[in-house]
């Protein structure tokens, strides 16, 4: 009688099996990494260390951001109502969907990010979009286009506001 507990009939054949399924799932494991290091490069923003963020905000005096209010005054926002009526602070600019969007079209023009987008509903915050979430860089256009677009879905009477990134060089001019 065969005592199948010890059963090695033909022990080569038994053998390359195994070698072949090793194999596959070497090759199924050296796939996937190449896949996550491909989609890993691929990131475009780079998170800053708390340091970083500390070290960037103390080098950004009020001196900077009333030049950058300024020029968002004169080369972007000129013409435009703002609808902050003082449900927020003054230095921040609120817009009709129509108004806004020029604003997207004008900063794309200059060269100018967009960190995030904020619509507010009857002077109290509906939402927010962030460069982040869209995995790109702050002054790519389809990011906030896109964000806005999203927005403009609900058709909502939304007043939207957003956060600027001015290049320096803008500023010097």
């Amino acid at each position: 009688m065969l005592n199948r507990k010890f059963t090695t009939f033909n022990s080569r054949t038994n053998h390359s099996r195994d070698v072949a399924n090793n194999m596959k799932k070497l090759l199924q494991i050296v796939l996937i990494g190449i896949l996550t290091l491909s989609c890993n490069s691929k990131k475009k923003t780079e998170p800053k260390t708390f340091e970083e963020a500390e070290l960037e905000l103390a080098n950004y005096s009020e001196e900077d951001r009333m030049k950058e209010l300024e020029y968002l005054k004169t080369n972007v926002f000129n013409g435009l109502e703002n609808l902050n009526d003082g449900f927020d602070s003054e230095s921040i600019y609120y817009f009709s969907e129509s108004d806004f969007e020029k604003v997207l079209n004008r900063v794309q023009k200059l060269g100018i990010g967009i960190m995030g987008i904020e619509p507010w509903l009857n002077g109290e915050f509906y939402d927010v979009k962030i460069v982040e979430d869209y995995n790109t860089f702050s002054t790519d256009p389809k990011w906030y286009q896109k964000a806005f677009a999203e927005f403009r879905i609900n058709k909502k009477n939304l007043q939207y506001a957003a956060s600027y990134e001015i290049p320096k060089e803008l500023l010097t001019e």
